[in-house]
């Protein structure tokens, strides 16, 4: 098991000793597990999820939409920071599809490199939220 710790500047938002955390990461998704060589790494925004013990199914992990952030392992803690984190509870597919719709025209509206850089970082954040609210209905269905 490998403690992971997750927050953000409003407070920790899981904290708890686990089997696996997968972390969006630039180049695909990083499965972190205890042992893992000590590394620190920019994550990107996307779907974080957590899987308790070793025998849980997928459909029973904990999933976090994450804003980027840093991650900092050392093999026997993880510490994830970022500035927003939702909880499936916190999104609703509704509010997050308009979210991807204005993210999606900033990109269109963008007059320089730096607003079409956060338009894009708005953009993965909101289809992150997206992805979270959908995969909740269909657990609950």
């Amino acid at each position: 098991m490998i403690h992971f710790e997750l927050a953000s500047p409003a407070g920790t938002k899981f904290e708890d000793d686990v089997y696996e955390v997968l972390v969006p990461a630039q180049d695909g998704t990083i499965a972190v597990f205890e042992d893992h060589m000590p590394l620190i790494s920019a994550a990107q925004p996307g779907v974080l999820s957590i899987r308790k013990k070793p025998g849980d199914k997928d459909d029973d992990m904990q999933t976090f939409a994450v804003n980027g952030g840093v991650m900092e392992v050392d093999g026997k803690i993880l510490r994830f920071i970022v500035d927003d984190i939702s909880a499936p509870e916190e999104v609703s597919e509704k509010g997050a599809e308009e979210a991807l719709s204005r993210a999606q025209e900033l990109v269109s509206n963008a007059q320089s490199r730096v607003e079409l850089a956060e338009a894009h970082r708005m953009l993965s954040h909101s289809h992150a939220q997206l992805n979270l609210a959908r995969s909740k209905r269909r657990h609950h269905n």
